[in-house]
């Protein structure tokens, strides 16, 4: 039986037919330009015919079942002029992604290998289910990642498009692409990092707990159904604080609980911090500056959470917020350093980003607690 997401992906793309995994020893997927890849016998068509519905939705991030929680529309479109039209000296412009879990570093990774567009998001996917299948060597994987982006001179390969970064860390048990750098092996860091400039989006630790919440997934950020069923986002934020304080989710989740801070301390920390608060903008900003003229993201390419629609910062209380300032304080630090966001009560929300704010934000506003 055909692997979910693969047979709507490859609809998606124009295929007559879903494939059929019980009479076929390979399987054909459409790289980032269209063409047909075909995989042979082994473990990458197991991967794809494998009839489990946790990995049959992809993952969003390091876990099964992810991808209910995510939302990309499908629409294609075209770079616009923001970005710069002089020929970059190198594709990735002289950067290199720090992936801190829950700050669109997944969008930012689909759109250096695939681009935009509807048939960049079903291509990653597809190789996501690739990447994730634990029969899938390491060769495998990489013989994925390369057949569905070699026809693209300009792809990048970051994050958890590069199989190199899927083992687990020692340290903190999650995927090396979700672990800050300072705790990498060395070897493997130097490979990745190398010479170049690292950057990693910064986000309002507040607004990016609201998220986790909303995204209710249960190994990444953590499942919080009695909370969900009643949007009571201030109970589940609460709840996650002081499991974390209590010495219990460190490192669970796929280190979603992490300071974000962590990821800025040497070796191999992020030498430029993204604005999340005006991505996408703040991102394409970046790639523009350094010359990375083929790496851009539309709105419609973003990955996001959905579900308490009308969930955000303005609700917590301030109890909520001070355990969220006692775990994060490093965090707020660097917003105040990095971008001039020094108000720690302030209630934040992505504009930039569907679905990010409240549909009646104006009206949430007059009711929104503010803390000293």
């Amino acid at each position: 039986m055909a692997l979910r997401f693969v047979t709507t992906s490859l609809l998606a793309l124009g295929a007559s037919a879903a494939p059929s995994c019980a009479s076929s020893s390979s399987i054909e997927l459409a790289g980032s330009r269209g063409e047909k890849l075909n995989f042979e016998e082994g473990a990458i068509v197991k991967a794809l015919c494998e009839e489990d519905a946790g990995v049959g939705l992809v993952l969003l991030q390091s876990g099964a079942g992810r991808a209910r929680a995510i939302s990309a529309t499908s629409a294609p479109a075209a770079p616009t002029a923001a970005a710069a039209t002089t020929k970059a000296a190198a594709p990735d412009g002289g950067l290199v992604l720090a992936h801190i879990p829950f700050n669109f570093g997944q969008t930012v990774a689909k759109a250096a290998a695939y681009g935009t567009g509807s048939q960049a998001t079903a291509t990653y996917w597809s190789v996501q289910a690739i990447l994730n299948s634990p029969t899938a060597s390491t060769a495998e994987r990489w013989a994925a990642v390369n057949k569905t982006t070699k026809s693209n001179n300009d792809s990048i390969v970051w994050s958890d498009m590069n199989p190199d970064l899927l083992a687990l860390s020692n340290v903190t048990g999650c995927p090396l692409y979700f672990t800050p750098g300072k705790y990498w092996p060395t070897e493997v860091a130097e490979a990745y990092f190398g010479n170049k400039t690292i950057f990693g989006m910064l986000r309002d630790p507040y607004e990016r707990l609201v998220a986790m919440f909303r995204g209710n997934i249960a190994n990444y950020g953590g499942s919080y159904p009695e909370f969900v069923a009643t949007c009571d986002v201030n109970g589940a934020v609460r709840k996650m604080m002081t499991d974390y304080l209590a010495g219990h989710t460190t490192h669970s989740f796929g280190c979603t609980f992490v300071p974000q801070s962590e990821y800025f301390d040497a070796p191999f920390g992020i030498e430029i911090a993204v604005d999340n608060r005006l991505f996408p903008d703040s991102a394409n900003k970046l790639f523009a500056e350094r010359g990375a003229n083929n790496l851009f993201i539309n709105t419609e390419d973003i990955l996001h959470v959905t579900g308490c629609e009308n969930s955000w910062t303005g609700d917590l209380d301030c109890e909520t917020k001070a355990l969220v300032k006692q775990v994060y304080v490093r965090d707020f630090k660097l917003l105040c350093e990095k971008f001039g966001y020094c108000l720690q009560s302030e209630n934040t929300c992505i504009k930039g980003v569907p679905q990010m704010c409240p549909t009646n934000l104006t009206a949430k506003a007059l009711t929104a607690t503010h803390c000293v």
